[in-house]
């Protein structure tokens, strides 16, 4: 478990980062996306291999790099933003006039982010 004083250095760090994807409808949306809990990181596309990537904006960003199996302290919108990363899945089927047409079924989610309660 992370102290306090760890607590308010991880929340300054990720405070100035903007909330990409979907927007909060209200102030207490925002801070339930903002609270900073424990998510246990896992590949599911390449289990065992690590993932690095950049969040924010060209102002307010940061560096991640997340170990297959390992727990990090992050806010809830990063943990949303890595599950949001997906591989496409596409089906085809014939539009009626002889041609065929690519449809997007779904997502194959590569990224999982198990929140820990302990």
């Amino acid at each position: 478990m992370a102290t306090k004083k760890e607590d308010q250095k991880l929340e300054e760090k990720f405070k100035s980062l903007p909330i990409i994807g979907d927007q909060p409808k209200s102030p207490e949306e925002e801070n339930f996306l903002r609270e900073l809990c424990d998510f246990e990181f896992l590949n599911t596309q390449e289990p065992g291999l690590s993932v690095s990537f950049d969040y924010g904006s060209s102002k307010h960003h940061q560096k991640f790099i997340f170990e297959h199996g390992q727990k990090y302290r992050v806010p809830r919108f990063i943990a949303r933003h890595i599950e949001t990363r997906g591989t496409p899945i596409y089906t085809w089927k014939p539009d009626g006039s002889g041609r065929m047409m690519k449809e997007k079924k779904g997502y194959s989610p590569r990224f999982r982010m198990a929140q820990s309660y302990n």
